[in-house]
């Protein structure tokens, strides 16, 4: 995979260090999400073989609003939160919040890992909503569009906790500066990114569909891949509607999705794409109020954990589990 001429070969290499070292997800996560994500698995099959170790299993319940009636997780609560959410978003919330889970496992600043997770969130959450709405997308595929652009920086954090601190200071946590990025980093958050997507298991498409579309590259791939064009399109309006934007600049995305758009001489925008807006403005307004990807119920509580953790030089490979709560 090319990122663009101006990049090296090297990067590549790089990012794919990255990724293997730092995301540790468990052993049978992808086989799910494959497995999941091209529709060849059962909702009984999945519950079964969410026993396998190391699966963040307490997320589909927080994802589901099912508070667990004891210490363990029972098969039937697991059940009813799959029942609800749907067996490929099971999955891909899974897939987040074992990387999420991963970054928070290195202990990070709350300056740092806060602000990324909440925008990650919110362009997760608006994925969504917008997938509901496009049945070309559905809210599977929006929430791995919403995912992708900062599942990268996640990785970077827990590869370099300092040089990543002091790019995200200098940049506020924008890659616009590439020289700047791929001198701190030797690669680009995309190129993180797109191995990472097939690396939980989504396959080369969606890896190939994160690349062209956050490298800003691969226009004529683009035109000739219909699956593509659509990840490209909804990317676009997923970040003109987070910007308050009533569409895309890009022509091309709201030729796309012109369902989308009020049609001209229309006074008033039919009732779903009132419905859009208003569930997108209330992110907007407050950012995403989802906290299913955090070990507690809060940014700041987590982030107390974390701080407890580091002082108490706690170790293991997943600190969400066994984690003596700080006092209050």
């Amino acid at each position: 995979m090319d990122g663009g001429n101006d990049l090296h070969d090297e990067s590549w290499a790089r990012a794919y260090s990255i990724v293997r070292s730092t995301a540790q997800i468990p052993h049978n996560l992808p086989h799910l999400v494959r497995a999941c994500w091209n529709d060849l698995i059962s909702p009984t099959d999945f519950v079964r073989l969410l026993g396998s170790p190391g699966l963040p299993l307490r997320s589909l319940l927080r994802a589901a609003n099912i508070t667990p009636s004891g210490d363990g997780i029972k098969q039937p609560e697991l059940a009813a939160a799959v029942d609800l959410l749907g067996v490929k978003a099971s999955a891909i919330i899974l897939a987040i919040n074992s990387i999420c889970e991963r970054t928070l496992d290195s202990g990070p600043s709350a300056k740092v890992w806060s602000p990324l997770f909440k925008d990650m969130m919110s362009e997760i959450e608006i994925g969504y909503h917008l997938g509901l709405s496009l049945e070309q997308v559905g809210h599977e595929q929006g929430m791995v569009i919403g995912f992708s652009r900062l599942a990268g920086l996640a990785l970077l954090l827990v590869s370099d906790p300092k040089g990543f601190t002091r790019w995200f200071e200098e940049t506020n946590g924008h890659a616009s500066d590439r020289r700047l990025t791929n001198l701190t980093f030797g690669c680009e958050p995309y190129q993180v990114s797109s191995i990472l997507m097939q690396h939980l298991g989504l396959g080369t498409q969606v890896a190939l569909a994160t690349a062209s579309t956050l490298g800003h590259d691969h226009a004529t791939i683009i035109e000739v891949q219909p699956t593509l064009q659509t990840w490209r399109a909804a990317y676009h309006w997923l970040h003109a509607l987070k910007q308050g934007d009533d569409a895309p600049s890009c022509s091309t995305a709201r030729n796309t999705f012109a369902e989308l758009c009020t049609g001209e001489g229309e006074e008033h925008s039919p009732e779903h794409l009132t419905m859009l807006r208003e569930q997108i403005a209330d992110v907007r307004q407050s950012q995403s109020l989802w906290t299913w990807h955090l070990p507690f119920s809060t940014y700041e509580e987590t982030a107390r954990a974390i701080v407890y953790r580091v002082n108490a030089n706690a170790s293991g490979t997943t600190w969400t589990k066994g984690l003596v709560h700080p006092a209050r």
